[in-house]
């Protein structure tokens, strides 16, 4: 054995190599208790001792355990989680979320959450009436309950192996690996070895026995002449610095940014507008009737009574109207119901960018003329990795004589190819109550699959016509977040959120490159 292995050999490794000489092959946790090393100088000693071949694995096991996050925990100090709460309050008469959420148990976002888990679970429905039971016995919610968050208020190990597959499922899906503070589980993988010495970790053991090994030259070794007997340990001079992070943008206020700077290149003119809205110009405007499902309490963020938004001009709001009731002066038939302003007035947030739009229209646009908007929108939604309850839309119009189906499809394209970045796209025939024809853009992530990424079409002339618009407008609403995504290389939206540093620093991006995708790194 070369006594310069010898001279590396750390104080760490000289420890397990020694222990292991004496017990021969043993366990992780044998040889942890019998050197008396916390776990993690016994990982580093370990892994230096694998690194170099003078320790082997014999055999190995991985263990899969499940505990309770942060919010898990909150869940069992209250004896249940907000699922089998609300479950519960249907099956005694309740019926709207509005009345659940007056429960001050659990705040308003870990209501919705739980409402939407439910009716995704398929355990609650959603109908006219109101919330109905579909499954009495709440099906993988209770099973969480027995099965998990029993078992670990008693004390016990959970191995996610010993879980049922849809409890194993559920459990996975709350518990992220990043944003751990709002996680209900945490899942945690631990590798059990069998470990041995090798015969070169002999040699170097014996080589090195008797003498003492220098890792830091200090003042007091250097005065006691201790240097002149005592063998150095070598140092990598090639292993790279600690990094300096300097300061930057985070990568999806950059993004955003470079989609805005865009548009502004291409003449497009930016529409800007309050996040809380009245549901005249998130819905009215636009030709949505009131008793569409997408203006349900359960899919929009109702504020509370005092909450006031202006409200539209009188001319345009009896044109929207009549639009609605009976067709008015747009030559269509309407929606055959009667109207009620006190519905209208509501205030709400923001639901979809194109409230924007329609504001725009109903205040005397250039013609022709492009317009564009950044809207932060609000759903109810369950958060998985292509959505979130709030969320960016790009929303914009285009008016002109000679504006037609081929222009918006163009658009359409850039925003796939030179925004998203994305390398396959396609257009999906699609309804929508304020377009026609309408159209849905597709992209392909290299993760994901395809997914939707927005949708669009030219105006019915019940949106136009009461805005006093008599030419063809196109226009679109497309989900930013998604598009970051691909231009940010991510396979998850809510690492767009996400708070670790580590993380968002390995995100790289700069504005000349962000937008097309695929250049970033």
């Amino acid at each position: 054995m070369s006594d310069t292995v010898s001279k590396d050999l750390h104080p760490l490794e000289k420890t397990l190599l020694s222990w292991l000489v004496e017990n021969g092959s043993a366990s992780d946790m044998d040889a942890i208790a019998g050197t008396k090393m916390d776990e993690g100088s016994y990982r580093r000693a370990f892994q230096w001792l694998l690194s170099r071949e003078m320790a082997s694995v014999l055999s190995s096991e991985k263990t899969v355990t499940v505990e309770l996050g942060p919010v898990g925990s909150i869940y069992a100090e209250k004896g249940t989680t907000p699922e089998l709460v609300l479950l519960e309050a249907v099956k005694n008469g309740t019926s709207s979320l509005p009345e659940i959420q007056k429960n001050e148990l659990f705040d308003r976002a870990q209501w919705g959450s739980a409402m939407g888990a439910l009716v995704k679970g398929r355990i609650l429905s959603k109908g006219k009436e109101g919330l109905s039971v579909n499954d009495v016995s709440g099906g993988v919610f209770s099973l969480i309950w027995k099965n998990v968050y029993s078992v670990l208020l008693s004390g016990a190990t959970l191995n996610l192996s010993d879980l049922e597959k849809d409890v194993v499922v559920e459990v996975t899906k709350r518990a992220p690996k990043r944003g751990k503070s709002r996680a209900e589980f945490v899942i945690n993988e631990t590798s059990s070895n069998v470990i041995e010495i090798t015969q070169a970790g002999r040699e170097a053991l014996k080589a090195a026995a008797g003498k003492s090994t220098i890792g830091i030259l200090t003042r007091e070794i250097l005065m006691s002449g201790e240097w002149k007997e005592g063998s150095f340990r070598r140092y990598q001079v090639d292993i790279p610095p600690s990094r300096i992070h300097i300061g930057r943008f985070h990568p999806y206020a950059m993004f955003l940014d470079s989609v805005r700077d865009k548009l502004q290149a291409m003449g497009f003119q930016e529409m800007k507008g309050s996040l809380a809205e009245s549901e005249f110009w998130n819905n009215d405007a636009l030709f949505m009737p009131q008793f569409h499902p997408a203006r349900d309490i359960h899919d929009a963020y109702y504020l509370e009574d005092g909450v006031e938004v202006a409200p539209p001009s009188k001319i345009i709001g009896d044109k929207v109207k009549a639009a609605h009731e009976d067709g008015g002066n747009t030559g269509g038939r309407g929606w055959q119901y009667s109207f009620q302003w006190d519905r209208s007035l509501k205030a709400i947030m923001r639901s979809q960018g194109t409230a924007l739009s329609a504001r725009t229209l109903g205040s005397k646009p250039e013609i022709p003329g492009k317009y564009f908007g950044i809207a932060k929108c609000f759903r109810y939604d369950q958060v998985d990795a292509t959505h979130l309850p709030d969320f960016f839309q790009v929303e914009g119009i285009v008016l002109g004589e000679h504006i037609n189906m081929r222009h918006l499809l163009g658009l359409l394209k850039l925003f796939a190819t030179e925004v998203a970045g994305a390398t396959e796209y396609k257009f999906v025939p699609a309804y929508f109550p304020f377009t026609e024809p309408s159209v849905e853009l597709h992209v392909k992530h290299p993760t994901l699959g395809w997914f939707e990424m927005g949708g669009a079409g030219l105006f019915r002339r019940e949106v136009c016509e009461p805005m006093g618009i008599d030419v063809p407008v196109v226009a679109w609403g497309l989900g930013l977040d998604r598009m970051a995504l691909l231009a940010l290389g991510l396979s998850d939206i809510r690492d767009l959120l996400n708070p670790d540093l580590t993380k968002l620093r390995e995100m790289k991006s700069t504005p000349e490159k962000l937008l097309g995708g695929g250049n970033n790194a």
